[in-house]
C-alpha cells in the first residue's frame, strides 16, 4: 500500500482501507502461531507463518507473517508470507502427480517404491533418491505414493513426465519462480519434485486454491476497498475475483480426493494421525526439506485453505521435525479446528466425467479372480479396460510352477496360483525392483511361469457337435473345437477309419449326410510344431449308436468346403 499511495497518504492522509481480514480469526491465529513456536523452540525452530484464504475468491482471511511482530528472538517485522523465498519440500509433489494425471496416469496406476539411480547429465553426479524412512515399500498406487509422500516414487514419476512439463504446470498455476526458462531447466534436476527450488508462500497458496476450487486459481486479495478522506473510492476489489481455470476440474478433484483420503497415508502417518479432522473432508499435504530448513503443512476444503510454515529466518537447520506430528502441522490443525466451524461445511463435489469402478488393490486394473479390490475414481476415458498384466492368477501343473497345458486345463487337472509381474521400462528401475524382490520372503510369487510344465498335452480337440453316443438325423453338422499353445495348421476328420475331411483354417465345420447306421467319428489336430492330439466319438444315424447294423449301403454327401476332401460313399462295418 505504501508503494502505491505513498507513506504520507498511509500515515496521515485519512485513507479508509477495508481489508478482507477476519480480525477475530487474525488475532486468534497470531496467538496460535506464537504459542506453538514457543513450544517448538526445543526443536530449534524460532519462527512460523500462516496464511488463511477463501480459495473461491482469493480473499485473505488471516495472515501471520512471523511469531510476533515485536519479537526480539527473530526479525519479527520480516513477513515470511509476502517477503520470503523458501523451499517447499514435499508440498510441491502434488504438482508432479497432477502432471502425471495430465499425461495419462491415473490415481491407481502402479509405481514401484524400490531403489533407483538416475545417471547424471552434463557432468552432474548420479542421483539416487531416498525415502524419509530410509526404507522401500515396493508396489504402490499413485494414490498411496502421493498420500504417503514417498520420495522415490515422486522422483520416478517426474523422470517419466519430464521436468519441463512439471515446471510448466507449476508456472501455469501461478508459481512464478518455477517458470521453465532455460536458466531454470539448467538449474533444476529431478530433486525439484522434493522441493529443491524456492517459492513464495503467497504463490503456493494461490496455486493450491486451484485444487480446492475445481481447478480455478484465484489471485489473493487482501484489500477490498480504499477511500480517501472525502469518500472518493481509490480502489475497489469488491467485485467478484475472476478465477482462471488452470487445471481440469476432474484432475483437481482427483488430487483433492487423494489428499483427503486418510487410508491413503496410513503407511507414513498411521491410521490415527494428527492430519485427520473428524467430521470434515479435508485435503492436506505436509512437506519438509531434506536439510530440515523448512517445514510446511497445507490443507483445504472447497471454502477454506490454510498454509503454515515453520523454520528459521536465517535459514539455519531445525532439529528433529516429524511432518504430521511436529513443526507446522500442530499449528495448521489448530487453525483448521478454529476456522472450519465458522464456514459452511463443504465436501469436494464430484465433477462431470468422473467415474468410479472396482479395481484390483495392487495393480489398479479392473477387479478380477476374487482378489482384494477397492472402489476408485477415474477421469472418464482413463480407466483401465484391458486384462491385468501385473496381478495374475495362473493355471499351473499340479506340484509344479509350470503352466498347465491346454489338455490339463480342459480336464481340470491343474492348480491355480497367485503371481505378480512387476516391470518398469528403465534399466536402473528394473534392477531396483529385482533387488527388492530378492529381499522378500516367499519371493517365488514374483516370478510367474512363462513355459508349460511339459511338452505333451499342448493341444486339445473335441467335438462341439454331435456329442458322443448321440442319435442324429441323416443330415447333420459336424463342428470341431480346438485349444492350443501354437497355431493349428491342420485338422482332419475320419469316418469309420477313412479320412474324409481336412481343414487348414478355422472354423472346423462341415455338413454330413449319412445312411442309417452306427459310425465312429475321429478328429485330429496338428500345430505348427507338428504336435498332434485326437478325439473319437460314436454316433447313431436314425438309431441309437448301439443299435443293429443297417443292411443297406449308406452314402456320404458332404457340403462343399474349400479346404476339405471327401469320398462319395461309406459302408459301415459295425459298432466301433
Amino acid at each position: 500500500m505504501t508503494e502505491k499511495y505513498g507513506e504520507a497518504a498511509i500515515e496521515g492522509g485519512g485513507l479508509k482501507i477495508t481489508s478482507t481480514l477476519d480480525m477475530k480469526m487474525q488475532n486468534e491465529i497470531q496467538t496460535i502461531v506464537s504459542e506453538e513456536i514457543d513450544k517448538a523452540e526445543k526443536l530449534l525452530i524460532s519462527n512460523g507463518a500462516a496464511l488463511v484464504i477463501d480459495p473461491r475468491n482469493g480473499q485473505v482471511l488471516a495472515m501471520v507473517g512471523s511469531r510476533d511482530y515485536f519479537s526480539t528472538k527473530t526479525d519479527g517485522k520480516f513477513n515470511v508470507v509476502t517477503q520470503a523465498l523458501r523451499q517447499p519440500g514435499s508440498t510441491i509433489k502434488p504438482v508432479t502427480y497432477l502432471t502425471a494425471l495430465r499425461k495419462g496416469f491415473t490415481a491407481e496406476s502402479l509405481i514401484m517404491d524400490t531403489p533407483v539411480t538416475f545417471k547424471g547429465i552434463g557432468g552432474q553426479k548420479d542421483y539416487s533418491p531416498n525415502n524419509y524412512t530410509g526404507k522401500f515399500v515396493g508396489p504402490l498406487s499413485l494414490r498411496q505414493a502421493l498420500g504417503n509422500s514417498i520420495n522415490v516414487t515422486a522422483v520416478k514419476i517426474l523422470s517419466m513426465v519430464g521436468i519441463e512439463s512439471m515446471l510448466k504446470q507449476a508456472y501455469d498455476m501461478g508459481i512464478s519462480t518455477l517458470e521453465p526458462t532455460k536458466e531454470n531447466m539448467a538449474k533444476f534436476g529431478l530433486s525439484v519434485t522434493l522441493g529443491g527450488a524456492e517459492v513464495r508462500m503467497t504463490e503456493l497458496a494461490a496455486a493450491y486454491s486451484a485444487f480446492a476450487n475445481q481447478g480455478k486459481r484465484t489471485d489473493l486479495i487482501g484489500i477490498l476497498k480504499v477511500e480517501d478522506k472525502n469518500g472518493r473510492v481509490l480502489e475497489d476489489n469488491t467485485k467478484e475475483n475472476i478465477a482462471k481455470q488452470v487445471i481440469p476440474a476432474q484432475e483437481a478433484f482427483i488430487i483433492s480426493n487423494i489428499l483427503s483420503d486418510n487410508s491413503a497415508r496410513e503407511i507414513t502417518f498411521g491410521a490415527v494421525n494428527a492430519l485427520n479432522i473428524p467430521g470434515y473432508q479435508v485435503a492436506v499435504k505436509t512437506g519438509t526439506t531434506n536439510d530440515k530448513r523448512d517445514n510446511w503443512c497445507v490443507g483445504w476444503t472447497p471454502n477454506l485453505l490454510s498454509l503454515v510454515w515453520v523454520g528459521n529466518n536465517d535459514n539455519s537447520q531445525m532439529g528433529k521435525v516429524a511432518s504430521g506430528v511436529s513443526g507446522a502441522s500442530p499449528i495448521w490443525k489448530r487453525i483448521m479446528l478454529l476456522a472450519l466451524p465458522t464456514r459452511p461445511k463443504q465436501d469436494f463435489s464430484i465433477p462431470e466425467k468422473i467415474i468410479s469402478m472396482d479395481v484390483d488393490k495392487v495393480s489398479g486394473y479392473p477387479a478380477h479372480d476374487g482378489f482384494s479390490s477397492k472402489m476408485a475414481y477415474f477421469v472418464d476415458g482413463t480407466q483401465p479396460k484391458t486384462q491385468d498384466p501385473i496381478h495374475l492368477k495362473l493355471k499351473v501343473c499340479k506340484g509344479s510352477d509350470g503352466l498347465a497345458p491346454p489338455e490339463d486345463v480342459k480336464n481340470n487337472n491343474y492348480d491355480e496360483k497367485e503371481y505378480f509381474s512387476f516391470k518398469e521400462d528403465c534399466e536402473s528401475c528394473q534392477a531396483g525392483i529385482d533387488k527388492w524382490i530378492s529381499e522378500q520372503p516367499d519371493n517365488g510369487k514374483y516370478f510367474p511361469p512363462t513355459n508349460y510344465c511339459r511338452n505333451d498335452g499342448m493341444i486339445t480337440i473335441d467335438f462341439d457337435s454331435p456329442s458322443n453316443e448321440a442319435t442324429v438325423g441323416s443330415e447333420f453338422d459336424v463342428k470341431v473345437k480346438t485349444t492350443s499353445v501354437n497355431k493349428i495348421v491342420e485338422t482332419k476328420l475320419w469316418i469309420n477309419g477313412t479320412e474324409k475331411f481336412k481343414w487348414t483354417e478355422k472354423p472346423f465345420e462341415t455338413k454330413i449326410k449319412l445312411a442309417d447306421g452306427t459310425y465312429t467319428l475321429k478328429v485330429e489336430a496338428k500345430d505348427k510344431d507338428g504336435k498332434t492330439n485326437s478325439r473319437e466319438i460314436k454316433i447313431g444315424v436314425n438309431m441309437p449308436w448301439t443299435g443293429p447294423l443297417p443292411t443297406n449301403t449308406p452314402t456320404l454327401a458332404p457340403t462343399a468346403a474349400p479346404t476339405a476332401t471327401s469320398s462319395a460313399t461309406i459302408t459301415p462295418t459295425g459298432t466301433l
